[in-house]
């Protein structure tokens, strides 16, 4: 599941996986960030950071990431510019993440991938809008 919020007056797009991770969300992520550009709730030249949290489960396979690829290139190229900060922890989306990007950046986009939601800030040069909201869940000593 994806759960995608816009800040910054649109120059800002952060967006939560948890639950289950399937295809079909990448997929609206896509064509809701295009109609949220087309509407002017996002500007160009936004910045993203996606993370995960609560996984419970991934159906995402290396030939949707390539089919995501091209829906990337294709018709999401019309949304303009971006860069994407990808803060990640379950090790199967990092894999997967790491497809991603290399597909990406063979096109020209930014996409960076971190273990922070620190360094994902830092890299986009902005703030977390929410910080007592996003956050990922602290790591207890045992």
């Amino acid at each position: 599941m994806f759960d995608s919020k816009i800040y910054y007056d649109g120059s800002l797009i952060v967006g939560k996986m948890s639950g289950v991770v399937e295809p079909q969300g990448f997929i609206n992520g896509i064509f809701w960030q295009i109609d949220s550009r087309n509407v002017g709730e996002v500007k160009e030249g936004f910045s993203q950071l996606y993370y995960d949290d609560a996984v419970e489960a991934i159906t995402v396979t290396d030939t949707d990431i390539h089919k995501i690829a091209e829906i990337n290139t294709g018709i999401g190229v019309t949304i303009g510019t971006f860069r994407t900060a990808l803060v990640l922890q379950h090790p199967e989306i990092i894999r997967l993440a790491t497809l991603h990007q290399s597909l990406a950046k063979s096109h020209g986009f930014e996409v960076e991938i971190f273990s922070t939601l620190e360094d994902g800030f830092v890299w986009l040069a902005c703030e977390n809008p929410e910080p007592d909201a996003i956050k990922l869940p602290e790591i207890s000593a045992l």
